[in-house]
């Protein structure tokens, strides 16, 4: 089992090592949209981390509506009780 993931390690070091080195624009250009595109994905990564919490009234419908309860939502009676 680890030895698949070494070779997908390894095939992915090999496959990102020959892409940088034959990549169509120069190192400096290549390095500033990488590090513009991890900038951004760590922006969306806090921002989805910084959502506001549930207010408390909303906690027991996991931040929706009032739904109503399992109860209610039956039409006719239940069967395990008597």
């Amino acid at each position: 089992m680890f030895r698949l993931y070494r070779v997908a390690l390894r095939s992915f070091a090999i496959g990102l090592a020959v892409g940088v080195l034959f990549a169509p624009r120069p190192g400096s250009e290549t390095r500033r949209i990488l590090s513009r595109r991890v900038a951004a994905m760590l922006d969306r990564a806090i921002a989805t981390a910084a959502l506001p919490p549930v207010p408390a009234d909303r906690a027991r419908t996991n931040g929706h509506a009032e739904r109503p309860t399992a109860k209610n939502a039956r039409a006719g009676g239940d069967a395990r009780t008597p």
